[in-house]
C-alpha cells in the first residue's frame, strides 16, 4: 500500500509541518503499467472529492518524466509520459496547481459552513479547479442580497486567519462533534473506522480527504461570480478566490 505523505496527521502546533506543504519526496517505484507506476509513498492528490489530482514530476539519474494525472483504482497509479526503468525515483509537484487546490478546498469548506449556517441549505456537491469553483446548495433559492451577506461573512471569517487543524478521529467523536451535518458520515462506508477531519476552528468541521491551508488568511478573499438554478430547490454558487 502507498504511503500518503499528503494525509498526515497535524494536530496545528505550528512547529510541525502541515502534511499537505511537501512538495518534493523520494520514492520507490512498487508497480509499472504501460502509462503508469505505484510508488510506496506519494505526495501526489489523486483524483476524487471534487478536487483535480495533482501534476509535476518523477525525476531519476538526470532525467525526468511529466506526471500528467494521478488515479486511484485500488492503488494509486501516477500517468506518466515516460514509465521510469528505475527503482528509485523523486516526485515534485506542480506546487502553483496544487497550491491553488488547497486555497479552493478550504474556502469551499468555508462557504458551505457560512450558507448552512445562515439558510440551512446543505452542499449537495462541489468542484475545485484552480481559478474558479463551484458549490451546489439544497434546499434554496439565492437573492442577490443572500449571496452579497455569504460572500461578506465568508470575507469576514478569512479576515480573521482562523487555524486549519488536520487530524484523525473515531466515528462516534466525530458524529457527536457534526451534530447538525451528520448526514455527510452516511456517505462513508461504515466500514471505516477512523475519519481525516479537517478542522477550521469555531467555523467548520468535516470528515474529508483533500488538500488544505494551515490558515484563513491564505485565503484571499472570496468573490461570487454568479449564482445558477440546477433544478427544485437548488442553487449553485461560482466563486473565485481574490
Amino acid at each position: 500500500m502507498t504511503e500518503v505523505l499528503y494525509m498526515g496527521e497535524w494536530k496545528g502546533d505550528e512547529s510541525v509541518q502541515n502534511p499537505n506543504y511537501i512538495r518534493e519526496f523520494d520514492a520507490k517505484v512498487t508497480k509499472r503499467g504501460e502509462t503508469y507506476v505505484v510508488l510506496d509513498r506519494t505526495t501526489f492528490y489523486a483524483l476524487g472529492g471534487g478536487q483535480p489530482s495533482d501534476t509535476g514530476m518523477l525525476r531519476w539519474d538526470g532525467e525526468e518524466t511529466n506526471v500528467s494525472e494521478v488515479l486511484k483504482k485500488g492503488e494509486i497509479r501516477h500517468f506518466v509520459d515516460e514509465v521510469p526503468q528505475v527503482d528509485e525515483v523523486q516526485g515534485v509537484l506542480d506546487w502553483d496547481l496544487r497550491y491553488a487546490h488547497m486555497r479552493m478546498h478550504t474556502s469551499q469548506h468555508v462557504l458551505s459552513s457560512v450558507v448552512y449556517g445562515m439558510f440551512k441549505a446543505r452542499t449537495a456537491g462541489n468542484q475545485v479547479h484552480a481559478d474558479h469553483s463551484r458549490v451546489d446548495f439544497q434546499p434554496i433559492k439565492f437573492e442577490d442580497e443572500d449571496l452579497q451577506k455569504v460572500e461578506r461573512e465568508c470575507n469576514e471569517i478569512i479576515d480573521r486567519g482562523v487555524p486549519v487543524h488536520i487530524y484523525e478521529e473515531t466515528r462516534p467523536v466525530l458524529e457527536e462533534k457534526m451534530t447538525e451535518q451528520r448526514y455527510i458520515l452516511d456517505m462513508i462506508p461504515k466500514s471505516i473506522p477512523k475519519l481525516r477531519v479537517i478542522d477550521i476552528l469555531g467555523v467548520d468541521i468535516c470528515p474529508c480527504a483533500g488538500t488544505h491551508v494551515k490558515n484563513t488568511s491564505e485565503l484571499g478573499k472570496v468573490h461570487i461570480l454568479e449564482r445558477r438554478s440546477k433544478g427544485k430547490d437548488i442553487d449553485r454558487i461560482v466563486y473565485e478566490l481574490l
